[in-house]
């Protein structure tokens, strides 16, 4: 018996796992930088800022954890994504044909961004439909990753123990949250974390290309 035959339900990380969202957010943040003055960020220094939530993106980007220019930074930042957030972000070669193939499974996305994106970006991309649930960041709720809150709140809803839910994610964060979770864990190897940070949580599985998911 292949391992995903032991699986009912898996949940997907969205940036770096199933979308490479990369260039729209840092579009977003540079112009979230240049409004306040601040040096702006390359694509390539964007990546290792991602998978921590908006906060945490912002206050390194501006240099600074003052909140009056945090919150302004925030302002400018959504203002700016709300019209972007689809125009260079894209699923990654393979993603839609493996998510239909992954059906009749148990399949939802959590991701650290806030829910009212995770929402939308889901539902531009034509990924919603293919999803059990769409959870984003809801501060006031649970958590954000690694904390394994929202896991578990996914696998409450959708009635399936952690020993049958797999975690698929690009970040450290992801797989520390599953551990913490009981569940078992899919590194993406393409995303916005190389192998070797990701090796550091010793996930079960590798993944080099997102449909060879199907042949764990």
């Amino acid at each position: 018996m292949a391992f995903l035959d032991t699986i009912d339900l898996i949940v997907f990380d969205l940036d770096g796992t199933l979308v490479d969202s990369r260039f729209d957010l840092a579009d977003a943040v540079n112009h979230a930088m240049q409004q306040l003055g601040r040096p702006t960020l390359s694509y390539e220094d964007l990546p290792p800022l991602l998978g921590s939530g908006l906060s945490y993106l912002l206050k390194e980007s501006a240099g600074t954890d003052d909140p009056d220019t945090l919150r302004t930074a925030k302002a400018h930042f959504d203002g700016y994504y709300a019209e972007h957030f689809v125009t260079k972000t894209k699923p990654y070669p393979g993603v839609m044909d493996t998510l239909r193939a992954l059906k009749p499974k148990k399949t939802a996305i959590y991701s650290n961004k806030l829910q009212h994106f995770t929402g939308r970006i889901a539902e531009a991309l034509d990924m919603a439909p293919l999803m059990d649930i769409v959870q984003g960041a809801n501060p006031d709720a649970y958590p954000l990753k690694p904390h394994p809150a929202g896991l578990h709140r996914i696998m409450e809803q959708l009635q399936v123990p952690a020993g049958r839910a797999l975690m698929v994610g690009d970040s450290t964060h992801d797989i520390e949250a599953a551990k913490a979770a009981g569940m078992p864990t899919c590194a993406v190897t393409y995303g916005y974390r190389s192998r070797k940070e990701l090796e550091t949580e010793a996930p079960d599985y590798f993944i080099d290309r997102f449909p060879e998911l199907l042949a764990l």
